[in-house]
């Protein structure tokens, strides 16, 4: 099996919530590295957190 091949079937076995972060990895990985690619990568992992309520309420007075 080819390391193509390899990489195709584990992603096709990912759940749905570790899509985003995959697909920005693999953006990434396939983009010469600069501080905006850096910035697009993590934001996925991030903004689990900016959706939460707790984190509007802790904001909502600035």
């Amino acid at each position: 099996m080819s390391k193509q091949q390899m990489i195709t079937k584990l992603i096709s076995t990912a759940p749905d919530n570790k899509l985003d972060i995959i697909l920005s990895f693999v953006e990434f990985i396939l983009r010469e590295n600069t501080d905006i690619d850096n910035m697009l990568l993590s934001e996925p992992s991030l903004s689990k957190d900016w959706m939460l309520e707790e984190e509007n309420m802790a904001w909502k007075d600035l």
